[in-house]
């Protein structure tokens, strides 16, 4: 069984597109993320149902692999900074958590992606 066959909706693409993200070093907002899978798919996605298969890439794959933390590629676009989901539920930095982002996407821009293969 593939690991993505258990995943919320669009997690196999939207990984594909944080792997992607990662190889440029860019940080993207939700709705560019949205408007890139939506265009993938030929459809319109709404940036809040990122939400779920964010949270499964985060906690099934990262955390469970030992990987840096490539949800913290997706940020709101206002401030620029991840949503309240960046990190797992019951973990929680206080004011720190700006740092702590910003370690995790300076990893998800140092990490081999390339030799990384989920199935």
């Amino acid at each position: 069984m593939s690991t993505w066959d258990a995943a919320p909706k669009n997690s196999e693409l939207l990984w594909s597109h944080l792997i992607d993200l990662a190889s440029k070093m860019r940080v993207e907002s939700y709705g560019e993320v949205a408007a890139a899978i939506g265009a993938h798919e030929g459809r319109t996605i709404a940036p809040v149902s990122l939400t779920r298969p964010l949270g499964f890439i985060r906690d099934e794959i990262c955390l469970a692999r030992g990987y840096p933390l490539i949800n913290a590629l997706v940020v709101n676009a206002d401030s620029w900074r991840p949503g309240d989901c960046f990190l797992p539920a019951g973990v929680s930095f206080g004011r720190a958590k700006d740092v702590l982002w910003r370690a995790s996407v300076a990893a998800v821009f140092a990490y081999p992606w390339d030799s990384v293969h989920i199935d």
